[in-house]
């Protein structure tokens, strides 16, 4: 007689830490959070946002652009794309078709204890985070497998039922056991590897002489090979990636030191200064000399992203800013090329150490940074550079712009923006009661935080709304910077014929809203049956500087009157 004894427990059954995959992939299960169809061909499907959980987005049918913090790439069909936890992205539809894909979100877990990203601590390796980044981008067979798979998973978590809820959980885990065996394969045949090796000499080497042959003997791939999948990975092609690393390296130089411009494209890769020049205004839009001549003082924004929107405003674009597709889009998508050093502006700057080593690395000749710096910081970036802290915002953007302005010397810039802010205001004002048919009389601003629903009013919002157009609040008595509970039904109480709500971008609030809005209790809201009820956008609605709030009163011009004068 044979007698096998197994032994249950987790002191037996863990196995050793798998290095290729970051964590012991056999003690992963999945907890599904929710599983959404998305269709349409608006330009942006889903916004930028922050999501709490990791997200895997199969593409259905049409064409799409998958946008993340520092990348953007093309969908493909029987790609599955995967952004862990709290990472940013949006998708754009693109061509004349519809986009269709599939988004589901998710937790793992790990030998019964979850693996969220409440552990994931943002200065600390994140296991889970990286098996989501070596998921992304893989294809999946046959043709129509992917799409098929995560319809099943759809269906079968819609239904609601325990034993459907079971079945779209394991075919979830056999999906991720696909994405793994794929990348294990893309792996041995070394294409992904060999892209991101390519990269990363570039990166180290750009000053060197990079041709399409070497990159490809690099990568050991063919040169056609090697252009095509180059592109299709990165969104870019090679080239163009190159010349972007060289760009970005000659602005720091231009910016940093006094060199000719000969020596700067050689420094970065170019024999000749010419050619040098023409790349140079084909990325930046200029002449490398107008570039300098306009980028002559090197002004650093720390923190905030609103910093940027008053630099701006005095005709200064900053040496050093925070940038982020999410959380300062504006100044990402408008700026970004001219910005030399990119400090880091997730959640505003929860990489704080890493931001003021950057600036250590490369140092302004003033860092502009907002009141509320603690002790540790304020001490490190006084070693850098001279501070100016701004004011707080309680003594108004106006005055806060003022001075600045004195600071730097740029007083009559500020009277001539604030000049042309004042007619700006005016003419929207006029056009506005003009125009809207009705005049608003009481509007009341809302936000969405997780599930729960408050009065909200911030300096933005006052200063825009009450101070420039005039509106009138309809709860007089909430002051700026204030939060009040609300319920659905106080909400269905409340006299305002006009109600804007800002919903915060993350996926744990977004998950909310989703059920909050097709709920029967918000669909019969008189707000919403009489179309009063407008969403608003967190950028600019949440920022605080001047260029945000010219784009308030643009925003609220074209929602009262369907255009912008």
């Amino acid at each position: 007689m044979i007698i096998i004894i197994v032994y249950w427990g987790w002191s037996f059954l863990k196995m050793k830490y798998d290095s290729e995959w970051g964590i012991d992939v056999s003690q992963l299960s999945v907890k599904l959070r929710s599983v959404e169809l998305l269709t349409g061909a608006a330009d942006e499907l889903v916004k930028q946002h922050l999501t709490s959980h990791g997200t895997l987005i199969i593409p259905l049918g049409g064409h799409g652009v998958l946008r993340r913090e520092q990348s953007s790439v093309d969908m493909e069909p029987d790609h599955v794309y995967a952004c862990g936890p709290q990472s940013t992205f949006g998708l754009e539809a693109g061509g004349k078709d519809e986009l269709s894909v599939c988004l589901i979100r998710l937790d793992l877990e790990e030998a019964g204890l979850e693996c969220s990203h409440y552990d994931e601590e943002p200065s600390k390796p994140r296991p889970r985070t990286m098996l989501f980044e070596q998921l992304d981008g893989r294809m999946i067979g046959p043709p129509g497998h992917a799409a098929a798979l995560s319809r099943s998973i759809l269906e079968h978590f819609a239904s609601g039922e325990p034993m459907q809820l079971w079945r779209a959980r394991l075919d979830c885990e056999g999906l991720l056991y696909e994405l793994m065996a794929a990348g294990r394969k893309e792996r041995q045949s070394g294409t992904r590897g060999a892209l991101e090796r390519v990269r990363t000499y570039i990166d180290a080497h750009y000053n060197g002489e990079l041709v399409i042959e070497r990159l490809a003997a690099i990568a050991e791939l063919s040169p056609k090979y090697f252009v095509d999948v180059f592109k299709k990975t990165y969104g870019v092609s090679a080239m163009d990636y190159v010349a972007g690393v060289r760009i970005k390296h000659a602005k720091m130089l231009m910016l940093r030191s006094d060199r000719l411009l000969r020596d700067i494209a050689h420094e970065v890769g170019y024999a000749d200064e010419f050619y040098f020049s023409r790349k140079f205004k084909q990325h930046a839009g200029m002449s490398p000399s107008a570039y300098m001549k306009k980028r002559g003082r090197k002004i650093a924004a720390y923190g905030s992203t609103s910093l940027t929107g008053y630099l701006l405003a005095l005709g200064i674009v900053p040496f050093a800013a925070p940038l982020h597709l999410k959380w300062s889009r504006y100044y990402y998508d408008r700026y970004g090329a001219d910005i030399p050093v990119h400090l880091d502006a997730y959640r505003q700057n929860v990489y704080k150490e890493s931001n003021i080593a950057m600036l250590e690395s490369a140092p302004p000749e003033l860092i502009v940074c907002n009141h509320d710096l603690e002790q540790w910081e304020r001490d490190r970036l006084s070693a850098i550079a001279p501070l100016f802290v701004m004011p707080e915002d309680r003594l108004g953007w106006r005055e806060k712009l003022i001075r600045l302005a004195e600071r730097l010397g740029e007083e009559e810039e500020a009277q001539r923006w604030l000049s042309q802010f004042d007619e700006k205001s005016l003419s929207l004002r006029e056009h506005i009661e003009a125009h809207a048919k009705p005049l608003p009389s009481r509007v009341l601003t809302l936000k969405l935080l997780k599930n729960q629903l408050y009065i909200h009013n911030t300096f933005c919002l006052h200063n825009a709304l009450y101070d420039e157009l005039g509106l009138i609040p309809a709860e007089a008595s909430v002051e700026p910077q204030q939060n009040f509970p609300l319920t659905l039904q106080q909400l269905a109480g409340m006299e305002a014929d006009l109600v804007l709500l800002l919903v915060r971008q993350d996926s744990e609030t977004l998950e909310n809203w989703a059920a909050i809005k097709h709920s029967t209790d918000w669909m019969s809201l008189p707000h919403v049956v009489n179309r009063q009820l407008h969403q608003i956008e967190s950028n600019p609605w949440r920022e605080y500087s001047p260029l945000a709030m010219e784009r308030m009163l643009e925003d609220m011009a074209s929602l009262l009157t369907g255009n912008r004068p």
